[in-house]
């Protein structure tokens, strides 16, 4: 699914700068106190960033990427940037219908740290799992590749 493919449907009008988002990269901010608003991470990396006193820290948005695996098919991986406390994610996932779904990686730093070399780090990350065959088709179905090792998760 390219970035175009996400559509107006699943997009949501940020509280903040009222700039559509992707649904995917909302956060619900606030306290049961004062109420709950739906913001970008742009806007809720500024106010974090603002609260910690982390002056100097640049929301970067990156676009997508695709990458082929092991077995010559291409993923679409979206990226999303969150501060939180000590750190800063860096995650990348691929959608489905707007939503996450397939593949999903995550890298952590500090607030200070060059956004690019994370990214650079996460984009390497994603391409040693992809170049790792973990089932294979067999006689009776899927099977467990050579190695005997399978990684992965299982939603409902």
């Amino acid at each position: 699914m390219d970035h175009a493919e996400l559509g107006r449907s699943q997009q949501i009008r940020c509280a903040n700068c009222d700039e559509f988002t992707p649904s995917y990269d909302i956060i619900n901010y606030g306290s049961i106190e004062n109420g709950y608003r739906q913001i970008c991470s742009r806007c809720f990396n500024v106010e974090l960033a603002k609260s910690d006193g982390l002056n100097n820290f640049e929301h970067l948005e990156f676009d997508p990427v695709e990458l082929v695996d092991s077995a010559g098919k291409a993923h679409a991986f979206h990226f999303r940037t969150r501060l939180f406390g000590p750190g800063v994610a860096l995650d990348a996932v691929e959608l489905r219908g707007g939503h996450p779904a397939g593949y999903q990686f995550q890298v952590i730093g500090e607030p200070g740290d060059d956004l690019l070399a994370l990214l650079g780090r996460l984009i390497h990350k994603i391409r040693r799992a992809l170049s790792l065959r973990h089932v294979v088709d067999g006689e009776l179905g899927p099977q467990i590749a050579e190695g005997g090792l399978v990684r992965g998760m299982i939603e409902g």
